[in-house]
């Protein structure tokens, strides 16, 4: 039975009660405030949590037991699950002296435990999706007679890339076949193994500048600022309400533009550029164009006319118990990316783990009927808070001035299950009172709300500086971003109604 996130939920709590749940309860902003620190307090009450931010329990047990067997007491080690994985790794820690055992199944990598390697390796891990997963460490676990594997409904593992890639591609539309989908470990995962598998091939050709258009989702910016090489350039351009300075860059550089980057909508902002300019400006000067639909998601918001290359994080929508972490690139049939590049970019994919895909592809069935039912209720809560006194501003799909780009996109009454709002007054008495879920993620049957810039962006929000660059971007640091799940729509208004 699906959770209802419209309920209080105590720090640490698993949603849904599964040992694979991606989402954890963050009650308060003082919780919230001391996850990012690293508070013992907070820290030692989360088991778990979204699956790139947070190791979770089964592969810290798995990773200290093989590294106990060795007698190696004053290591850390992190569980990779693709050898491809190795040369990066090894590059983005330096100074630090890796080690690596290949298992089955994965790489044990360790060194001399420091807090500095601790802290690398991590980030290395969140950007590029390159750890195990938690059944796959569970399984590991089970066959070395040390754990029980949990019962969970699943399709038969042989089918689950078919029924998985198909599912996608009806979803995409008909510019998509699933023989043209390569499915990853998330979507950040997928994004890292494009960037890396044609930056070099790009590159060569003179073509060196990546260009960021809207503010984008956090790993998506780490990626394109911390795997660059020396011969790249990373541009970013946050303003997608006039495109002058993307023109200006054409204009002036165009035969040095290997890639434009988008999100349609951004997240958090729920900003859309004019793709259709964007896809003209790319395809004239022969840059690849880029675009995720993640956050509306690509049965709402149609881009496969329009990119080359699409970035889909499956974790959300499809997903939709709240317990699988996959994603996917998918090249559309008009696509100008060329086949001899495919090799490069599946080098450095993390292929799907089998029971992983399994889950997801048995709750893809659902998929359509999530899509239907929150495209209502966002429209309905957004409509609720635009209207409220002590909210000063709601991002969504259909705000001015980008809804029309968006409805351009996607027609109309298809939001997608997620806004964001910013309110007149403080944001932690609000926080700490509403009654729902308080995760990241989204896309999910049960609603939940998190403090966005907090979460995502926490080292900005310390210093002028960084508060700086991020009202650059239109973003405030109180930003709450909001998933609406499958519960009534008058409930939902309701729990926001008395937390207002």
């Amino acid at each position: 039975m699906t959770p209802s996130g419209l309920c209080h939920f105590p720090l640490g709590e698993q949603v849904p009660a599964s040992e694979h749940a991606v989402c954890v309860s963050l009650p308060t902003m003082t919780d919230v405030v001391g996850y990012e620190t690293k508070d013992p307090k907070v820290i030692n009450k989360i088991p778990a949590g979204y699956p790139r931010f947070v190791t979770h329990r089964l592969i810290s047990r798995l990773i200290n037991e093989l590294l106990l067997e060795k007698g190696y007491q004053d290591r850390t080690g992190f569980a990779l699950a693709s050898r491809r994985a190795v040369d990066d790794f090894r590059e983005f820690l330096t100074p630090h002296e890796i080690e690596f055992e290949e298992r089955n199944g994965f790489v044990l990598a360790h060194a001399k435990e420091s807090p500095e390697l601790q802290k690398a390796g991590k980030a290395f891990l969140q950007h590029t999706g390159f750890s195990i997963s938690s059944r796959q460490a569970e399984d590991i676990l089970v066959a070395r007679g040390v754990a029980r594997v949990q019962q969970e409904e699943m399709v038969e593992e042989e089918n689950a890339s078919i029924i998985a890639r198909r599912q996608i591609a009806d979803a995409m539309g008909e510019e998509i076949s699933p023989e043209n989908i390569l499915l990853a470990t998330s979507g950040a995962n997928a994004f890292h193994a494009l960037f890396r598998g044609t930056r070099e091939l790009l590159a060569d050709q003179g073509r060196t500048i990546w260009i960021q258009l809207g503010w984008l989702y956090v790993d998506t910016i780490k990626v394109l600022s911390n795997f660059s090489g020396e011969r790249v350039e990373s541009i970013a351009i946050h303003n997608l309400s006039d495109l002058s300075e993307l023109r200006k860059l054409f204009s002036d550089r165009g035969s040095e533009i290997a890639a434009v980057v988008t999100e349609v909508p951004t997240n958090p902002l729920f900003h859309t550029c004019d793709l259709d300019e964007v896809r003209n400006l790319c395809r004239t000067n022969g840059a690849m164009l880029v675009a995720d639909p993640t956050m509306a998601s690509p049965r709402n918001v149609k881009v496969a006319d329009h990119a080359d290359v699409i970035v889909n994080s499956l974790t959300k929508y499809a997903a939709n118990e709240g317990d699988v972490m996959l994603g996917c690139l998918a090249f559309p049939k008009g696509s100008t990316f060329q086949d001899g590049w495919i090799d490069g970019v599946r080098r450095y994919i993390a292929p799907p783990y089998a029971r992983d895909l399994a889950r997801l592809a048995f709750e893809m069935r659902h998929y359509p009927n999530l899509v239907e039912r929150t495209n209502k209720n966002v429209m309905a809560l957004a409509t609720f808070l635009e209207s409220h006194s002590a909210v000063k501003k709601v991002h969504w799909s259909y705000a001015e001035p980008f809804g029309a780009n968006y409805r351009n996109l996607a027609g109309d009454g298809k939001p997608g299950c997620a806004l964001a709002f910013e309110l007149n007054g403080a944001i932690e008495p609000f926080y700490d009172k509403i009654r729902i879920l308080k995760s990241p993620s989204f896309g999910t049957k049960f609603s939940l709300l998190c403090p966005y810039v907090q979460l995502a962006h926490y080292d900005l929000t310390q210093n002028n500086q960084g508060r700086n660059i991020l009202a650059s971007a239109g973003l405030s640091p109180d930003l709450i971003r909001v998933s609406v799940g499958e519960e009534q729509a008058q409930e939902i208004i309701s729990v926001f109604s008395e937390a207002l």
